[in-house]
């Protein structure tokens, strides 16, 4: 058999050469529309951050602009009236309200709460001190939500040494600890004069002064504030006059609170008139008929982005100060 031509070799080499670049041609073009797929994916990805973002920029801007609403509200109130009561325009909830002609082109509602009817936890050691009338006063109060009276004694005297700068151990409460004061969330914040202040009330928890159980009851009656600012008569509920008042059962706060929905104390003598046979009111600036301290919660929306922002404000002065932000 005779060995092929030359011409038919290199016939078959010109074939194969031009196979190969077919195959080639295709490889490569099926890599550069495998690129173009995802740096178009990549690319769309990269826009709905973007939108995303911007969303988010913009809820944050609408929730922020409720604040300064709620502030410029407080303020007004201020001005106009010298008593802060629940049947003030302050008082009343904001439902979430589309901003523009449509709910998706953004929405903002929200609440104004008082936090000055509230136990201050921050009182039983201001700037540090011990004060024992306050200590005895939140052993009261414990008392009134379910904690027997060693319990809550033990608990209010471990409180005030964790504020004067102490270890809080409350014997009754060890078993429910969760956390070292370490561990407190933002950690202590420490006093002018030396001691330590809370930050939240939920550290009566981390602290293991407090079983979360009890605390579930005690939370709506305390906040944890600044010390040095009274007690709102006309906003505190009744268990917490019942524990500021001296001789003053929580039935009969109960009437009062409910006397009160009538006719709102008008000063501190008001109050004087009304309390029971064998009640009277506190020695020092215990009490007042105004409100210092507000929760303001804002649930603000725009695009898809939605936005729950808690404020805690500072009326001391005529303008309220923003003391914190919290998103949770």
């Amino acid at each position: 058999m005779s060995a092929p031509s030359s011409a038919f070799s290199r016939c078959a080499r010109r074939t194969t050469q031009r196979g190969a670049a077919v195959v080639l041609a295709l490889l490569t073009v099926s890599f550069a529309a495998m690129l173009a797929a995802a740096a178009l994916a990549d690319f769309g990805h990269g826009l709905d951050m973007l939108g995303g973002r911007h969303d988010q920029a913009q809820a944050w801007q609408l929730g922020r602009a409720a604040v300064d609403w709620s502030r410029n509200i407080l303020a007004d109130d201020a001005r106009r009236t010298p008593t802060d009561h629940l049947g003030e325009i302050w008082t009343t909830e904001i439902p979430v309200t589309a901003i523009g002609s449509d709910v998706t082109d953004g929405s903002v509602g929200g609440a104004i709460r008082d936090l000055s009817g509230r136990f201050n936890l921050n009182e039983l050691a201001p700037r540090g001190r011990v004060d024992t009338q306050s200590v005895t006063r939140f052993a009261r109060l414990l008392g009134l939500v379910g904690m027997s009276g060693a319990s809550a004694n033990a608990a209010a005297q471990a409180l005030a040494a964790h504020l004067q700068g102490g270890a809080a151990d409350a014997g009754a409460g060890r078993d429910a600890r969760t956390a070292t004061a370490s561990e407190a969330p933002g950690g202590a914040e420490t006093n002018a004069g030396g001691g330590r202040a809370l930050v939240e009330t939920r550290e009566l928890v981390l602290l293991g002064l407090v079983p979360a159980a009890t605390f579930n009851t005690l939370e709506p009656h305390v906040v944890a504030a600044p010390a040095g600012a009274a007690i709102n008569i006309n906003t505190a509920s009744a268990e917490v006059l019942a524990a500021v008042l001296d001789g003053l059962s929580l039935d009969a706060a109960r009437n009062l609170v409910a006397a009160r929905e009538r006719a709102w104390f008008r000063n501190l003598g008001d109050l004087q008139g009304r309390l029971p046979e064998g009640a009277g009111l506190p020695a020092g600036r215990v009490l007042d008929v105004r409100s210092r301290y507000f929760l303001v919660t804002v649930t603000a929306a725009y695009g898809d982005a939605v936005l729950n922002l808690q404020a805690m404000l500072d009326r001391e002065s005529n303008w309220p100060s923003i003391l914190w932000y919290h998103t949770p």
